[in-house]
């Protein structure tokens, strides 16, 4: 307190009870968060004289409840997610679309109704591909067509990254595409009042503008142009996606802090180097706060242009507070106002704090601050070093200011690379070993040539004079590419799999420590993420799992010392590069087909158990693989284990009767094998989400006769972790609904 750091904690608090909030396996009771919430805060002011430790603790504990509160009315008002994949007749609103190279259109569309059949529990907005040929139908018009929708998936394994959270929070319900070309069913709607005009006359906008970009700038560039104008990402080649990412320049993509940060601060200056060239003006007006308005008007319109994600949300706030305090003669960048947007952000989007971009994002800014506020101080007290002075030639001085701008981009890069690596890490298991190089290389051709010439780009695009600044960019944006695949060829990726939740939590909350103290007390931000790192390691750190389960049950990974073996000689890049990533990127082993098997199915012979017998068999020769016969028939030895994942419920009792694990990717209502084997069926995986097992040793009481086993062999022990098992959340409660009944079947 006496150093004035309390306030700073106050969004930490907020933030940590907006993440219990959404942490919690069911829905706390907005009534009793509230009730919380005025009691402490009547405990905080009336202990704040008296009795300071009490008032303190009563004010950061109701600055959590706060935050969970904000994070109950997000969730209050959020959509309603689809229950189960279906294929029907769609009819509703186009209320934006997006183009992609090859000419296809993805539709974000409000639904109006679904036939044949009826969807009894509709979601409000579904995101739609339209793969056919046809004329766009515009914004704001009535389209139609049969599509086929799928719900959003939950994480691919136990700690992965929740997209039926974000699909909840985002307000779409269902993902899908159309099966033929859609038609248009009516004329653009007459807005409802000018919030929704104003709208739709935004997204026709950035639809323009985006054709626009690509129009003169054709390839990645133009996508990489138009993601920075108008978060328009896709454009751009998966080869350059993956680049970008390895080399940690990915984060030019989203319109981030630094984007606005360089689209109002070159306004600014310009402004305030406009208006100095005429000293009447400079001493009878406050040329700096007309810089300012015209920044934050600036700020406020790419907020607009670029669709208002909750990345680009943060950034306005926090480049708004900054700007206000301009024009209020304040500092602009302190860590006081940093908070102040970290509390506006939770109580306008609490959800963004458990997502990579808002930890990112203000991690970076918080530690670039105390890291230049270190400096500056070791500056005043004369620990710098000798003063040097741009004295002697010209070319001198020119040398010693790029050397300074040199320096100083690679104190930026690395400190916000160092903040940024944990949360890289825990969200994307993946560190960018070369990320200070290519950083070094790049930020200075989009600082100095992509930002400057997209804005004024975009100043002149309504006059058409918009072609020259748009070729200047897409040589800048030519030279960002050529930096990340030349940095990319150098290696440095590093894949460092997935961090403990543990981890990140003590490691961040050191990091918190180290950047808000100024005391020698922050060094016990030190000691927190060294205990971070060693939760991270063995033994302290839980084993990777032996069997992955994907939470469809048609894809199965096992997890060996050669690499990761699937039942599927093509298996969903989608689940599977996630699993390959979590597990430190551990190669591929496609399944082993035997071939006298394969001549059996390729006859239409239904599989028998006989062939369960032989695939076994084959799987004890080779273990760790899976051995197949035809499609969805496989079965493996692996730690011990036998496994088979099939697709035929006439083989469940023989596979019961042989293995000690059975998949059934068909939703059967069987529960259990007689045998005493562990079923794993498409039902239950719709309520428990993936599976991560791991094999332990031998229960020698569960010991069963089994054909091709040993004769009362004892079964292994499975630890099963379970994605979503019991959390009944507003985006998991669609897993318990029956479309048959219209009903609800929970738990109890």
């Amino acid at each position: 307190m006496e150093q004035g750091l309390a306030f700073l904690f106050l969004p930490v608090a907020m933030g940590s009870g907006a993440g219990l909030f959404y942490m919690a396996p069911s829905d706390p009771p907005l009534a009793v968060l509230a009730v919380g919430l005025v009691v402490l805060l009547l405990v905080a002011v009336l202990a704040r004289e008296h009795h300071i430790a009490a008032g303190r603790s009563a004010s950061y504990a109701a600055a959590l409840l706060a935050g969970a509160l904000a994070s109950g009315f997000e969730v209050h008002n959020g959509t309603i997610l689809l229950d189960s994949d279906v294929t029907t007749t769609i009819t509703g609103t186009v209320e934006a679309r997006e183009f992609d190279p090859g000419g296809r259109v993805r539709y974000l569309v409000r639904l109006a109704s679904t036939t044949e059949p009826e969807i009894r529990r509709p979601p409000s907005r579904v995101r739609l591909a339209a793969r056919s040929r046809h004329k766009p139908v515009p914004v704001g018009a009535v389209i139609s067509g049969r599509a086929r929708l799928s719900s959003p998936s939950g994480p691919v394994m136990p700690g992965g990254y929740d997209f039926a959270f974000r699909a909840f929070v985002d307000g779409i319900g269902a993902q899908g595409f159309f099966y033929r070309a859609p038609v248009q069913a009516g004329g653009p709607e007459t807005a409802n009042g000018w919030v929704r005009s104003a709208r739709l006359g935004l997204r026709s906008t950035r639809e323009r503008i985006s054709a626009r970009i690509r129009e003169v700038l054709p390839g990645d560039p133009g996508g990489i142009a138009a993601a920075l104008a108008v978060s328009d990402r896709r454009g751009i080649s998966e080869p350059v996606v993956d680049a970008l990412r390895a080399t940690g320049l990915a984060h030019i993509l989203a319109i981030s802090g630094l984007h606005m940060a360089l689209a109002a601060g070159i306004l600014y200056i310009g402004i305030r180097k406009s208006l100095a060239a005429f000293p009447v003006l400079v001493e009878a007006l406050p040329v700096k706060k007309f810089a300012a308005i015209g920044a934050l008007m600036t700020a406020t319109a790419y907020l607009l242009i670029s669709g208002g994600s909750v990345a680009t949300q943060r950034a306005w706030v926090m480049l708004a507070i900054m700007l206000v305090a301009v024009l209020a003669d304040r500092p602009a960048l302190t860590m006081r106002n940093v908070a102040l947007a970290a509390i506006a952000i939770i109580l306008i989007s609490p959800s963004a704090v458990v997502g990579p971009g808002f930890q990112m994002s203000f991690a970076a800014t918080a530690a670039l601050i105390s890291a230049y506020a270190a400096i500056a101080r070791r500056a005043r007290h004369g620990s710098a070093g000798p003063d040097v002075r741009l004295s002697g030639s010209a070319p001198r001085r020119w040398l010693a200011v790029a050397a300074k701008a040199v320096l100083g981009l690679a104190i930026t890069s690395l400190v916000a690379g160092l903040a940024t690596g944990l949360f890289s890490a825990h969200h994307f298991h993946r560190v960018a070993g070369n990320g200070l190089l290519a950083n070094l290389m790049a930020m200075p051709l989009v600082t100095f040539v992509v930002m400057p010439a997209g804005l004024l780009a975009m100043l002149l695009m309504p006059f058409g004079l918009d072609a020259w600044p748009l070729y200047v960019m897409g040589q800048g944006l030519e030279g960002v590419i050529a930096t990340a695949n030349y940095v990319h060829s150098l290696g440095g990726d590093l894949n460092v799999g997935q961090i403990p939740l543990m981890t990140t939590v003590l490691a961040g909350a050191g990091f918190v420590i180290l950047v808000f103290l100024r005391s020698r007390l922050r060094l016990a931000g030190l000691a927190l993420i060294g205990l971070g790192a060693v939760c991270a390691l063995p033994p302290v750190a839980s084993p990777a799992p032996d069997i992955l389960v994907s939470e469809s049950g048609d894809l199965v990974g096992l997890a060996g010392p050669e690499g990761l073996a699937s039942n599927a000689a093509r298996p969903n890049d989608f689940v599977f590069s996630q699993w390959r990533t979590a597990l430190r990127a551990a190669p591929h082993l496609p399944p082993v087909a035997a071939p006298e098997l394969q001549k059996v199915t390729a006859t239409g012979i239904e599989p028998d158990a006989g062939i369960l017998d032989q695939l076994l068999a084959s799987a004890a020769g080779l273990p760790s693989r899976f051995h197949c016969a035809g499609r969805g028939v496989c079965a493996a030895i692996h730690a011990g284990a036998a496994i088979v994942a099939i697709n035929d419920a006439a083989l469940i009792g023989a596979a019961c009767d042989r293995a000690d694990l059975v998949i059934v990717a068909i939703p059967v209502y069987l529960h259990a094998c007689r045998s005493g084997a562990t079923l794993v069926t498409s039902r239950s995986l719709r309520r428990s989400g993936a599976l991560a097992i791991t094999v332990g040793g031998q229960d020698r009481s569960a010991a069963t006769p089994r054909y091709g086993r040993a004769s009362h062999a004892a079964r292994p022990v499975f630890r099963i972790e379970a994605t979503l098992q019991d959390v009944i959340r507003p985006w998991t409660i669609q897993r318990y609904y029956e479309w048959r009944t219209g009903s609800f079947d929970l738990p109890g």
